[in-house]
């Protein structure tokens, strides 16, 4: 009877990490007296990634915006974390000290054909663990899970239609003549705004695309 009682959290998780998903919400309704360590093993269960590979923050719902990853090792509830029950309380699902969410590897002898449809994480590169009859490419897959270590390249991510731009960055990037005349060029902030500095802006773009371990930016 009391737990019928209990008063119910709702969370709204969005994944961040990768570029096919994060137009995707995965919804938990869970008992305020929940503890924080159940919630990341839900969360983990719902979207097909192992637990402890991957961080929650707080989204841009009616909490406060802290950038600080959430503790899931926590057995403080989610009442006593500052979810608020009755409302959407929004996370981001994102990537664990730079590295990408490890992919949950599949049960032997699985025949649920309705796995697939559950699961909203990236499809695994063929030859992967938890590979199976995953559709993938012999050369590449769109939605294959790599890494710069793997490629040797970083991505970009869409921003909406903006694939043709994303081509034109990548071209500008991969031509060493320009890449390397931009790197020349010295930023004064005292005659320019750098967040509308447009050869700022791409100095710091190329930076990431040179430097970063991420799959894409």
């Amino acid at each position: 009877e009391s737990a019928a009682e209990e008063p119910r959290v709702l969370c709204i998780i969005q994944d961040t990490t990768n570029s096919k998903t994060v137009n995707e919400r995965v919804t938990l309704n869970l008992p305020a007296s929940t503890p924080l360590k159940r919630l990341f093993e839900d969360v983990a269960s719902k979207v097909g990634y192992m637990n402890g590979t991957f961080d929650l923050v707080w989204g841009n719902g009616d909490n406060v915006t802290d950038t600080t990853p959430i503790d899931q090792n926590s057995d403080k509830t989610l009442l006593d974390a500052g979810f608020e029950p009755g409302k959407k309380n929004f996370l981001h699902l994102t990537d664990k000290d730079g590295e990408q969410p490890h992919i949950m590897p599949e049960e032997s002898g699985t025949t649920d054909d309705s796995v697939q449809d559950r699961f909203i994480g990236p499809l695994p590169r063929e030859g992967s663990v938890g590979c199976t009859n995953d559709y993938v490419s012999q050369s590449y897959s769109y939605s294959s899970v790599l890494s710069k270590s793997e490629t040797g390249y970083v991505g970009l991510v869409n921003q909406a239609m903006t694939c043709y731009l994303n081509s034109l960055l990548q071209t500008l990037f991969m031509t060493p003549e320009f890449r390397n005349a931009l790197y020349k060029w010295e930023f004064e902030e005292s005659e320019e705004d750098p967040v509308t500095s447009i050869p700022y802006q791409l100095q710091r773009l190329f930076v990431l695309l040179q430097t970063s371990k991420k799959r894409a930016i």
